[in-house]
């Protein structure tokens, strides 16, 4: 029987890299796109079968059985909303897309027997408290997290394992945290820092950090989950802990910039942060900074990938290789 990958999200900054990779060892790989203009950026000169459509749409998620009418299915949900701020429609939009979206594609995949690989976040996951080391867990809570995305990724992790417990549906979760490196054609917020500071455009930095991973890494280690992860676990893709400032010093050596000397403790960042958002307002840019950033970058980002690392051979590469690569590719 021959084995089809299906990936959602297929033009986003795991998508994209996960069609690529996939393409290269030969797989057959269906894909479903919102934007037919993000695909011929993100998803240039591949062979994959794109079905354009939404996870909200259930004849969407169907269409993209019908190709390979009998095969072996690795669905690959990378799809999902990331809104940081309070504007109540979006915040709907999100919450739907999250939670209603991944509904969809756990039904489809009951029906047609395909094995579920759901990219969750480390967001899903409470923090410890003390600065303890943060595992994975059996349970998600959105009472047990902060932020409104964190919330809708618990949400939507516990209906997978609930799935599993209950409908026998064949899954796995991953937890990447945050995901740096090239070929982002979403421009997410680790890509707009690069460019804002090799544009001069970060005045300061902020104190905190938080941990990073390159998505080169969170596609390999999402594709070895695909292959050997055990239903019904979760598996922590995570990196190396680095704060603001280093990020920022490490970019200034690769000759990405001017040094940024200056650098806010993240309280005057948060009482500033309305002036911030109204300064990109005006000028039609979004905020590098929100309230949930700022946020995270005081959390506990203390992960350990350990189980990814025993049991799946899961490899991380320095972070200022991905800053690097990032450098390069904003210059092409």
């Amino acid at each position: 029987m021959e084995k089809v990958y299906i990936v959602t999200g297929g033009t986003g900054f795991v998508g994209n890299n996960l069609v690529k990779e996939l393409e290269s060892r030969g797989e057959n790989v269906v894909v479903l796109a919102q934007s037919r203009e993000k695909a011929e950026k993100a998803l240039v000169g591949s062979g994959a079968k794109i079905i354009f459509g939404s996870i909200m749409n259930v004849s969407d998620l169907e269409a993209l059985f019908e190709i390979h009418s009998s095969a072996q299915y690795i669905f690959i949900h990378t799809a999902s909303v990331v809104y940081l701020g309070r504007n109540k429609q979006r915040l709907a939009n999100m919450y739907e897309t999250n939670i209603q979206g991944t509904q969809n594609v756990v039904d489809v995949c009951i029906r047609h027997g395909a094995r579920l690989v759901y990219v969750s976040s480390v967001h899903a996951i409470p923090e410890t408290p003390k600065r303890g080391v943060i595992v994975e867990v059996n349970n998600f809570n959105p009472k047990k997290v902060v932020g409104n995305y964190a919330k809708s990724k618990a949400e939507a992790s516990q209906m997978v394992l609930d799935a599993v417990r209950e409908r026998e549906l064949d899954a796995v979760l991953v937890h990447p945290s945050g995901i740096v490196g090239p070929n982002d054609y979403s421009d997410t917020h680790l890509t707009q820092m690069v460019e804002d500071y090799q544009n001069g455009r970060i005045p300061a930095s902020v104190k905190g950090g938080y941990d990073f991973v390159d998505v080169r890494d969170v596609m390999q280690g999402t594709l070895a989950v695909a292959e050997r992860g055990v239903r019904g676990e979760g598996y922590l893709l995570t990196g190396e802990y680095s704060t603001v400032r280093n990020m920022l010093d490490t970019l200034c050596e690769l000759g990405a910039g001017r040094r940024v000397r200056m650098r806010m403790p993240l309280w005057v960042a948060k009482v500033g942060l309305p002036f911030l958002t109204m300064y990109f307002k005006v000028r039609k840019r979004r905020p590098l900074y929100s309230r949930y950033s700022l946020y995270t970058l005081g959390s506990n980002s203390n992960f350990s990938n350990a189980k990814a690392k025993e049991q799946l051979g899961y490899t991380t590469r320095p972070l200022k290789e991905s800053l690097q690569d990032m450098v390069r590719g904003t210059n092409e």
